[in-house]
């Protein structure tokens, strides 16, 4: 039973120390007659019924949580008037090493405290301070000797004891927390592993034999069944028209008894107690009779936690559970965000592998084939090839060097604090894919090049790849213009040809691979065209300032 014993047993422990106050109090009489019991018999009969009250209620305590629970207040109204009565029955000026009053007291206040807060601590400790000064005057104006200095003394103390206790129970008003143990691994990729944990964490803190999960998700056709037994965890689905909507339906945490027709419910307003039958498919399923149900709310569904078979069970057991079903419905939140967060990056990185092989193999490739159709005119015509085919093989190893670029900055990242002069990219593009496209090609630039990061010259590279490859195929043109300007970390990329341009120029088709691959680096893209040819113009910040 391990240190659950002491957090999940407060009836046991209540009803164990409510028995020994009261032996104890009959000993310490017996063994010390030297003042008796007023009025004989009477009072003896009194305390020694009180006695056997007490040990039924250890029974109890030990065999029936919906008793222990629903008996609760009732013996806690006879405890405050056994101590007073007993306190009336041997209080004397000669009594005060017998006297119950500041021993029961503060079990009165503590039993209070755990089991309904500092509200019923406050009454308690009202009730009993009021009946103590009535018990006193009355007995002194019986005429009996009493020490008046001592009752208020004793007043005194119960005071600062009650006031102690009250803001424990302020204190300790959110209730026991537990803390949910998730399993280690990448976020995102716990799912199972996370509910498997969950599982074994709630048969641990219950000493549950048995622990099923049902969970309807949203975007779902079935209810997936989590079993964990001795044999082992098992895993099913079935359709939802077994359970209806019973899964979405806000449930509280509640402790029942099906053959009896007994709930206890944690709600927002407190502990409840119902004497209705107890309608659940799940337990129905399961063949459970008794047990606790805790609700499971996430983003992506909803489900039901039952624990059954379970060492015991007790009310103290419903606002642990309910805390640790809170923690594993945000742990669950958490691993649904995670694999939308990680599908959202796969998918942006296969776009951008797709627009870089697109912008640079594929568009390498048709002008490969467009020089290849060239050279088959140059040799039908009688030229010597030898030129073609060595320019067109240095053009596939450039091509070629292009690439393991590429792929080398996908196995290990470009450094993000590296940067180069765009102008000598350019002319260096400019001037192999004119040979390539076998074109025209201008560079026009402001005085200061301006220098920007290792990433952003590759989109830029790809950017008039692109451009230049739509503007042979496309537009038949023989010259392509680059003109770069650079204002306040805005750096503006116009693109001009002389083509055949669009041929309905107001709608003008935006380029797909352009068009998203200035979108990805958050600038803006304007497409025109006149009988002179098409123009891009692009605008993309970069980040650094002049």
């Amino acid at each position: 039973m391990g240190s659950s014993a002491l957090t999940r047993r407060t009836g046991r422990v209540i009803a164990t120390a409510r028995a020994s106050l009261t032996l104890m109090l009959l000993l310490s009489v017996w063994l010390d007659p030297a003042v008796p019991f007023r009025w004989g018999p009477s009072s003896l009969f009194f305390t020694t019924a009180h006695l056997l009250w007490t040990a039924v209620l250890i029974i109890v305590a030990w065999r029936s949580w919906w008793f222990d629970f629903r008996l609760a207040l009732m013996a806690h109204v006879i405890d405050v008037t056994a101590v007073l009565a007993t306190i009336f029955f041997i209080e004397t000026s000669y009594s005060g090493s017998q006297s119950p009053f500041l021993a029961s007291s503060a079990f009165l206040l503590i039993a209070a405290t755990t089991r309904w807060g500092w509200r019923a601590t406050a009454m308690t400790a009202s009730a009993l301070l009021f009946a103590n000064l009535v018990i006193a005057l009355t007995i002194f104006l019986m005429g009996i000797d009493v020490d008046l200095f001592r009752f208020a003394r004793r007043t005194a103390h119960m005071m600062v004891l009650a006031s102690l206790l009250v803001w424990l129970g302020l204190a300790r008003s959110g209730g026991r927390m537990i803390q949910f143990a998730e399993p280690t691994g990448l976020l995102g990729e716990r799912h199972d592993r996370l509910l498997d944990s969950a599982l074994a964490q709630i048969a641990s803190v219950l000493g549950a034999r048995q622990v099923v999960l049902a969970f309807a998700a949203s975007e779902e056709p079935w209810v997936e069944f989590r079993h964990r037994s001795p044999a082992g965890i098992t895993v099913r689905r079935v359709g939802p028209a077994e359970f209806g909507d019973q899964l979405d339906v806000p449930v509280p945490t509640t402790l029942f008894n099906i053959a009896k027709s007994r709930m206890i419910t944690l709600e927002v307003s407190g502990v409840k107690m119902l004497k209705v039958p107890v309608r659940s498919q799940l337990t129905q399923h399961y063949g459970i009779n008794e047990g606790i149900l805790v609700p499971l709310r996430t983003a992506m569904g909803d489900g039901h936690i039952i624990a059954w078979d379970c060492e015991m069970l007790s009310v103290d057991d419903l606002p642990l559970l309910r805390a640790l079903g809170d923690q594993i419905g945000h742990a669950l939140d958490r691993e649904e965000m995670a694999s939308l967060a990680r599908n959202a990056a796969e998918t942006g990185v296969r776009h951008a592998v797709a627009r870089d092989l697109h912008d640079s193999v594929a568009q390498f490739l048709a002008g490969t084939l467009f020089r290849l159709e060239a050279l088959r005119r140059w040799i039908r015509e009688g030229h010597e090839p030898e030129g073609e085919i060595d320019s067109i093989k240095n053009a596939l190893r450039r091509e070629q060097a292009h690439l393991r670029q590429l792929i080398e900055r996908l196995r290990r990242g470009e450094a993000g604090d590296r940067h180069t002069e765009i102008a000598d990219e350019l002319r260096a593009l400019l001037q192999e894919t004119g040979a390539h496209w076998q074109i025209g090609t201008e560079l026009i630039l402001p005085d200061h090049s301006p220098w920007v990061s290792v990433q952003l010259s590759h989109e830029i590279r790809q950017l008039v790849r692109e451009a230049i490859a739509n503007a042979v195929r496309h537009g038949k043109c023989s010259k392509v213009c680059v003109e770069l300007t650079d204002e306040d970390g805005i750096l503006k990329l116009s693109i001009s040809d002389d083509g055949t341009g669009f041929p309905n120029p107001a709608a003008a088709i935006r380029p797909r691979s352009i068009s998203e691959r200035v979108e990805a680096l958050g600038g803006q893209f304007r497409v025109g065209s006149t009988a002179k040819g098409a123009r891009l113009d692009i605008a993309i910040r970069t980040g650094e300032f002049a």
